[in-house]
């Protein structure tokens, strides 16, 4: 990869329009980034040199307040981002074909939002807030070429030709936001209670490049394919179909109500703030819905102050918080998604199915489902949710400085997540029912059932943090401020939450850490010796149970700021974190995909380019800010801003590559690299941000 280069024309312009009545504010940043790719060592597209990535971001925002009456005023806001990416590698993995048919153009993508928000006071005890938001955001890709995606494994390296894969055809999604708040102040109480409703409306249309294709079955897929071509002893090579679907328009929507009521009594030194909340969400997509009601979350906090005059506060705060499922649960699992986990074929036609029964790359098995239907709901599935609970100390040692340390804990005591009772190996040995993957919705724990009679079962998801925190802030005085602060913390757990950050899937309920029973012993048992599986599937169980990819020990942050006697602002910033702690990870044997199966205990290292690491490097970064005022005559004012990134210019490895295979029995051979998919994992350059602020 080259560099990243930025171009920024932001202007802002703000000002009084009618004197202590109406204020508008408006900016508009038209952006071009270019980041120049080039394709690795013996890949044909080397031959091209650099390559540029093209993206046209158009960022604005525009404000109007009007001061109605003296305690009335009414706010309106619209701002957005909607950018477009010409023809080219706009996928990072686009110079690791054959040609520049992996070339693509990202049509519409970004966001449009407004907000239209009233506060008014009805009387000296009364305060409302009503308020009204609407977010909508799009992507739609276009590929350079219609042909089936296809990787050859038989060769090193491996050749990747034809189409992108898997594109969206269109992805759009509308958040309404209605919001209404009451605050009352009653003899030392200050309740605060409201409602807040969201309709929420996700289209989302996909596909994969080339043409249709007839399955084994007789069924024809309404999408292209991603293919692979994989060595066989027997008949030289089969063309395995990992990715197709014979249904790909999901219409979504979700109705979110949430209430709550919340006190602040003060009694003397002591503050308390009771409070409760209610959420309920319904989820419905084309085939099935999903209600998850019921949802109390109470809250407690309580501020004593020692010495009576405001410079020492003793705290601390415990409360419940629910998770809220995105729309992209209801597109796949309330929706048909309706993929091919696994079809083989003789011929690059793809017109010969290899029959079930006949050995070939070590299964007798050669025709995989999931998803056919939406996922059958548990009638006693629950919301996901957060355990919090904080507790500590601050003091004014000298005018204007703070300093602190608090403890930090949060575990997750349920999660949802989408599960199918057959263990791994069960489609391999052809054990009935296990040739379609079909799921249930639930909260995944030792007494979610499973079949297949292997000795299989599931395990209760763990997630358990703790931190402690000092932090040390000037405020604003004599011209320079400081805000400091250290983090030692500890991720420990077999679920990371909605995002898995080990393998990047964003499927938030659906993930396929629980697709299948990870307390089995089958898998080593029969699936390794048997057909040839890699890693072991308890580690994604309670034999894994270590540090979660996103555990950093160590966090520190510093920051300043000095303003000079002439219009000259200069700040600074320096960050420290741990690296990640580093899993090598074999491909799932079903689904085909890397990044799946650990090989080891979470954590446990791996070889890698710069020797044996069970983390990635510490991590420093700096940045400096300066901001000049020119002044002109009459109101108008001109600031020249000007930011620099990574001032030192340190190129330490974010990650390494902890796929040792590719997909299923491919052995990766950039296991340990400092890359992903052949993207380098390195810090982002020293970048260079320059801007012009116009008010009057």
């Amino acid at each position: 990869m080259g560099p990243t280069r930025f171009e920024d024309a932001g202007i802002e312009v703000s000002g009084p329009i009618v004197r202590n009545r109406v204020f508008l504010f408006g900016a508009i940043d038209p952006q071009w980034q270019r980041t120049d790719y080039i394709a690795p060592d013996g890949f044909p597209l080397r031959a091209l040199g650099p390559v540029t990535q093209d993206r046209r971001i158009l960022p604005y925002a525009a404000k109007g307040t009007w001061q109605i009456a003296p305690a009335h005023h009414l706010d309106a806001s619209f701002f957005g981002d909607p950018a477009h990416g010409p023809n080219g590698p706009q996928r990072y993995t686009a110079l690791l074909r054959t040609d520049t048919a992996g070339f693509s153009e990202l049509q519409k993508y970004g966001g449009h939002n407004q907000t239209v928000k009233y506060d008014g006071t009805l009387n000296r005890n009364w305060l409302v807030e009503v308020s009204f938001a609407r977010a909508q955001n799009s992507i739609v890709e276009v590929p350079s070429i219609d042909a089936w995606s296809v990787t050859d494994t038989t060769m090193t390296p491996q050749v990747r030709s034809g189409g992108i894969g898997f594109y969206e055809v269109g992805n759009d999604g509308v958040n309404l936001q209605y919001r209404a708040n009451s605050t009352h102040m009653l003899s030392g109480h200050t309740v605060r209670y409201g409602v807040e409703y969201e309709d929420i409306d996700y289209t989302n249309t996909i596909n994969r490049t080339g043409p249709t294709i007839t399955l084994p079955n007789g069924q024809q897929t309404v999408t292209g394919a991603q293919i692979q071509v994989m060595p066989d002893p027997d008949f030289g090579q089969i063309y395995r179909i990992t990715r197709a679907n014979t249904s790909n328009v999901s219409d979504t929507r979700q109705h979110y109500t949430s209430l709550f009521v919340q006190d602040n009594w003060t009694l003397g030194r002591l503050t308390v703030n009771p409070g409760i909340r209610y959420e309920r969400q319904l989820l419905e997509g084309t085939l099935a819905k999903l209600t998850l009601g019921n949802n109390w979350a109470p809250r407690l906090g309580a501020t004593y102050d020692p010495l009576g005059h405001g410079t020492m506060k003793v705290y601390g705060s415990w409360g419940l918080f629910f998770s809220k499922l995105p729309n992209d649960l209801a597109a796949r699992s309330l929706s048909s998604d309706a993929g091919v986990g696994r079809a083989d074929y003789f011929d690059a036609a793809l017109t010969q199915p290899v029959p079930d029964g006949v050995l070939a790359l070590d299964t007798t098995s050669h025709f995989l489902q999931q998803g056919l239907s939406a996922d059958a709901i548990d009638p006693a599935v629950k919301s996901s949710y957060v355990n919090e609970a904080i507790a500590g100390f601050e003091f004014e040692p000298a005018a204007g400085l703070n300093v602190g340390v608090r403890y930090i804990h949060r575990d997750i005591p349920r999660v949802v997540e989408d599960v199918q009772p057959f263990p791994i190996v069960a489609g391999d040995l052809g054990i009935p029912g296990a040739d379609s993957v079909d799921y249930t919705l639930t909260n995944p724990s030792t007494t979610t059932p499973t079949t297949g009679d292997l000795g299989a079962g599931f395990e209760k998801a763990i997630h358990r943090y703790n931190a402690i925190e000092f932090t040390a802030d000037k405020r604003f005085a004599n011209r320079w401020s400081v805000q400091s602060s250290y983090r030692y913390s500890r991720l420990r757990g077999t679920f990371e939450g909605f995002f898995r950050d080990d393998n990047g899937q964003s499927d938030p309920g659906i993930t396929s850490l629980f697709d299948f029973p990870t307390n089995d012993p089958s898998y080593t048992a029969i699936g390794v010796p048997q057909f040839g599986y890699r890693g072991d599937v308890r580690y994604l169980g309670a034999l894994g149970l270590g540090p979660l990819p996103l555990d950093r020990p160590h966090q520190a942050k510093l920051f300043g700021s000095y303003t000079f006697a002439f219009p000259l602002n200069l700040g600074a910033g320096v960050t420290l974190s741990s690296g990640k702690p580093l899993t090598a990870l074999a491909a799932h044997p079903v689904y085909a995909t890397s990044g799946e199966i650990p090989e080891g205990p979470r954590g446990s290292g791996f070889e890698t380019i710069d020797g044996f690491k069970d983390r990635a490097p510490f991590l420093t970064t700096t940045a400096v800010h300066a901001d000049y005022v020119i002044k002109t005559p009459g109101a108008l004012r001109f600031s020249l801003l000007a930011d620099m990134f990574n001032l030192f210019n340190q190129q330490r490895a974010l990650d390494y590559d902890p796929d040792t295979e590719t997909t299923f029995g491919v052995l990766n051979p950039d296991f340990g690299q400092a890359s992903r998919l052949n993207l380098a994992q390195l810090q982002t350059p020293r970048q260079l941000r320059i801007g012009l602020r116009v008010e009057f």
